[in-house]
């Protein structure tokens, strides 16, 4: 549901967020439409331009948005003290340098070399010790944020179920994405390069979400205008009401 704004400041507030999120995206969405050039023609030459190349442009600036959420939270927490803001700093730090050092990449490695990890339904031993590896730091990153949550007031517990949310996404794009897009690499060239595109474009997009939506709660003292889970739990209730069988 939205919040109300109900004066003048919080309008301009509100705004600026807003406007904070739309220059964000519309640079991810450049560096999506870049990618697709680089592709497709021979105009732009290296790969600094392609969505999946280490180091490159798209990534680089993917590391200026989990460090900006990362610092965004450590602000959170000096302005209301609330502990759940220190777990999702450590969060959005481990994103960062998971993605720029491959954490999870390195360790999938190693399990595949160290143990006999079969191949199953398409993936091979590396992509499953991917898998273990972010479903390990899932539950751990679970139980810090439910600390926080637990001992949180109102405020915080509706931002971190809105960020709850919001990491959900990022995990449906950037690992069960991810998935399938391995598995279709060989098998379906046309349908992995759009499964690219929707992976690493897709976790571009969530993360300046995340950034915007953070910002917006710093310049409102810890507040939030949005609440996401509100709005994701009465979209799920209607659905779920307009399938539901008439009463006779």
């Amino acid at each position: 549901m939205q919040l109300a704004a109900n004066t003048p400041e919080q309008h301009g507030l509100v705004a600026t967020a807003r406007a904070l999120l739309l220059l964000l995206i519309a640079a991810d969405l450049a560096f999506i439409f870049l990618h697709v050039v680089y592709v497709e023609t021979a105009l732009l030459r290296g790969r600094p331009f392609s969505l999946e190349a280490d180091n490159g442009l798209p990534e680089a600036y993917q590391y200026v948005k989990q460090y900006w959420a990362a610092l965004l939270m450590v602000a959170l927490f000096r302005r209301t003290r609330a502990v759940v803001y220190l777990g999702w700093t450590l969060v959005f730090t481990f994103l960062l340098l998971d993605d720029a050092f491959q954490f999870h990449e390195q360790f999938g490695k190693w399990l595949a070399a160290n143990y006999s990890v079969p191949v199953a339904f398409g993936l091979r031993p590396d992509d499953i010790g991917e898998l273990l590896f972010a479903g390990f730091i899932g539950g751990v990153t679970a139980l810090l944020i439910g600390f926080g949550y637990w001992r949180g007031d109102a405020q915080a517990r509706i931002v971190s179920r809105d960020i709850a949310v919001l990491i959900v996404l990022l995990a449906i794009v950037g690992v069960g994405v991810d998935v399938v897009h391995v598995i279709s690499y060989f098998k379906a060239p046309m349908l992995a390069q759009f499964l690219l595109i929707l992976e690493d474009g897709g976790e571009m997009l969530v993360v300046s979400v995340i950034a915007a939506y953070t910002f917006n709660v710093l310049i409102h003292r810890g507040r939030t205008t949005v609440d996401l889970w509100g709005v994701l739990r009465d979209f799920t209730n209607q659905r779920l009401l307009r399938r539901a069988p008439a009463a006779t």
